[in-house]
């Protein structure tokens, strides 16, 4: 063995002082390289594994809202039907059931998703159907005691092979004057409309946006028609570990048969998922490529090592030394410490590599800080970074007894402009406003982009009537830029801490609120929310 070990000490020449040199350097300069890589990709990583969990999370809430919304209008729809004296005339053995025929036609021509309409008795048997040769719908046990406790039944999405389309069973009571149950209007509805809309949301959102049953079972899909089958369900062990997780992102095999990251959230009329995922290789692209890039500089700047170390001498021992040092501190994560010149040929030549590995990885640190802290498309401060600030504008403002104001802006009718005139039109929109706002403000406020067509501003030590003002100036700034396609409106809601709350997310809820205020009010106005003494006030009166 201590054969072996003197033949490769004599086969690499490091029994010599300039092969011990040599090692010395290439070691000394790979060690701390490689480290300072794994950090700056490890950092790398998990920044944009939050910044993903956020919009995953955001997009899984808006397309489970979307859905909520159109399950909602399904519902109500049916509400209305059922309340026609055709309805109530039929089922009570008064009516014709031609006529009523001819009134579920009509309805049916007009909703696009209802494949069918039947209406039944309190025994589930068919009295009329909007279709020739109809059988009644299964209707599930206890449905009497369903439309008792919520008016309303959401069957479970199956697949039909006659149609080849998804369809869901709905259904509303109609009732006698009595209040009794006397049958039910049902149709069976298909998910086209819904599957459009989440198309569009997908569109302008991150990763892709799909609807599943509790069980895993594919019920809309952003990309793929209602009618294609082709990808497979989510399966019941995914489904169960997204609902787990409650809303956090969660890895698993998507309904593409590739690993996602992927979020889901719960609708509230009905049992199923909103699910919105990304493909593992898409999320963390970035920190891959900047892994790859560091490797890269770190085996340039090893070979350049190599070379110079090759012609040192015993007289360098010393530089070397201080070399070592050096990469240490680098090592321990001190990206600015460098070294002096120290001089010319090999000596000045070795340390300006490594002067030039770490200003390297400092300039991808600092990128990175930058791309953590900031929306690429607007310029403006992000969510997660404004959320930071604020959370410290609140410790301040407790700590003085000052007050701050948040504006809550929107873009009004941005999904018309978007789908008339294109993204990148929309695009131009939101980086203009972003020029307003950042124009607009002090160096010590904070704009930010919350989220799609979302800005929040944030006026530190700005009470109610200032940021009123400010707001106004914002409203009339945009309203006066000119945009190729047509001109631009936004909406402003203004909150106050601690008068409107006194927490961050309870004054950007009352932000919020006096935001679609002001959208109910016309658009393009500044509406203020009311302060919680107010309220009380109110409430007082009415009671």
């Amino acid at each position: 063995m201590r054969q072996l070990i003197q033949k490769a000490l004599l086969q690499f020449r490091l029994d010599s002082i300039r092969g011990q040199i040599l090692a010395f350097a290439i070691l000394a300069a790979l060690v701390p390289s490689l480290i300072v890589s794994l950090i700056a990709y490890a950092q790398s990583r998990r920044a944009l594994t939050e910044k993903i969990t956020q919009e995953l999370v955001t997009a899984g809430s808006q397309a489970g809202r979307e859905a909520d919304v159109w399950l909602k209008e399904r519902l109500y729809d049916l509400r209305v039907f059922a309340n026609s004296s055709v309805v109530s005339e039929t089922v009570a053995r008064r009516g014709q059931p031609g006529r009523l025929v001819e009134y579920l036609n009509s309805v049916r021509a007009r909703f696009a998703d209802y494949e069918e309409l039947q209406l039944v008795d309190e025994n589930a048997g068919l009295v009329a159907s909007s279709v020739r040769r109809a059988s009644p719908v299964r209707l599930q046990e206890g449905w009497e005691k369903t439309f008792k406790s919520s008016r309303s039944l959401v069957g479970e999405p199956y697949w039909d092979e006659t149609a080849q389309k998804m369809i869901v069973i709905l259904g509303v009571p109609v009732l006698q004057a009595d209040g009794r149950v006397a049958g039910a209007l049902v149709a069976r509805a298909s998910f086209a409309e819904l599957t459009q809309v989440l198309r569009v949301f997908s569109a302008r959102s991150v990763g892709h946006v799909y609807l599943t049953t509790a069980g895993g079972a594919l019920i809309a899909d952003s990309r793929n028609g209602p009618a294609d089958r082709k990808t497979r369900d989510l399966g019941p062990s995914v489904a169960g570990r997204l609902l787990a997780a409650d809303g956090q992102v969660v890895e698993h095999r998507g309904i593409d048969g590739i690993e996602v990251l992927g979020s889901a959230q719960r609708l509230s009329q009905a049992s199923w998922l909103a699910v919105a995922d990304m493909p593992v290789a898409d999320a963390y692209r970035q920190a891959t490529r900047l892994r790859d890039v560091a490797f890269l500089v770190i085996g340039v700047l090893l070979v350049v090592i190599a070379v110079v170390a090759y012609w040192l001498t015993a007289l360098i021992a010393r530089p070397l030394r201080r070399l070592t040092r050096a990469a240490a501190q680098v090592s321990a994560g001190d990206l600015p410490a460098g070294l002096p010149a120290g001089g010319g040929g090999e000596v000045g030549y070795l340390t300006q590599v490594f002067n030039t590995m770490v200003e390297s990885l400092r300039k991808h640190h600092d990128e990175l800080e930058r791309l953590s802290t900031t929306d690429t498309l607007t310029g403006l401060s992000n969510r997660r970074h404004l959320m930071n600030l604020l959370a410290q504008e609140v410790e301040r403002a407790k700590r003085g007894g000052n007050s701050f104001s948040i504006l809550m802006l929107d873009v009004d009718h941005f999904k018309k402009y978007n789908d008339n005139h294109g993204h990148q039109a929309g695009d131009e929109v939101l980086a203009r406003i972003g020029t307003v706002l950042r124009n607009s403000i002090r160096p010590y406020d904070c704009a930010a982009r919350y989220g799609g067509e979302e800005f929040l501003v944030m006026l530190s030590g700005t009470s109610l009537a200032p940021a009123k003002e400010t707001a106004e100036r914002i409203r009339k700034q945009v309203l006066a830029e000119q945009f190729e396609a047509e001109s631009v409106t936004i909406s402003i809601g203004v909150a106050e801490y601690p008068s409107q709350g006194d927490t961050a997310k309870s004054v950007i809820g009352q932000a919020d609120a006096a935001l679609y205020e002001a959208k109910r009010a016309g658009r393009d106005r500044v509406a203020c929310a009311v302060a919680k003494s107010t309220k009380k006030k109110q409430k007082a009166g009415t009671s």
